[in-house]
């Protein structure tokens, strides 16, 4: 999100965090992409950090998620909610790997499964730790707004007004409700923390 918002101010072409995409930062070349609606001129001298912050996100989540699965209570609603993550990490990875300029039907179709995957990771996890109540309420909440930014997103894709809006509210819901959950595992695997059992 923070390498988003730095690409975004370096950015040589005409840049709306409102309207365009999170994935026009990443186009390699200063090119114009034709998308259904029209066609959107893109320039970002910053597209390594944000493609590589895909990748490494990606890897991340996915290594984490994996990782995560033995703190987790038993049973299938938790191994879900893993095998979601797995999806939303590697969907990332490819969709740093695939830049939209270089192909935009291979990029929208690798971009997908994240859009999909993480907003129903969010609301799976909240059941899953629904015996702690802070974290298990503060995923729903993320998982709630980031369903409506994936359908808000899926249904303006032939308009170029507001789909940079409607897509980070369907993607930063995650970005910041993840460090949540991280400090909660975190503590208790290694600092014993007050009250932590309410959490």
């Amino acid at each position: 999100m923070v390498c988003e918002l730095i690409a975004a101010a370096a950015a040589t072409a005409p840049y709306s965090l409102l309207d365009n995409t999170i994935s026009d930062l990443g186009a390699t070349t200063c090119t114009t992409i034709a998308y259904p609606y029209g066609d959107v001129p893109v320039c970002s001298p910053l597209h390594p950090l944000v493609n590589g912050a895909f990748i490494v996100f990606g890897l991340l989540l996915a290594i984490g998620a994996v990782l995560l699965r033995g703190w987790l209570p038993k049973g299938a609603a938790a191994t879900t909610s893993v095998g979601l993550w797995v999806i939303t990490g590697l969907s990332s990875v490819a969709t740093g790997l695939v830049p939209l300029d270089q192909d935009l039907d291979l990029h929208s179709l690798v971009a997908l499964p994240a859009f999909v995957a993480q907003s129903l990771a969010l609301l799976v996890i909240a059941y899953v730790l629904r015996h702690r109540r802070g974290v298990s309420g503060s995923a729903l909440v993320a998982g709630a707004v980031s369903l409506v930014g994936l359908v808000a997103f899926l249904a303006r894709t032939g308009s170029a007004e507001l789909g940079g809006l409607f897509e980070r509210l369907a993607f930063w819901p995650g970005y910041l409700w993840l460090p949540v959950l991280a400090v909660v595992v975190l503590c208790e695997r290694r600092v014993p923390c007050a009250g932590r059992r309410s959490v």
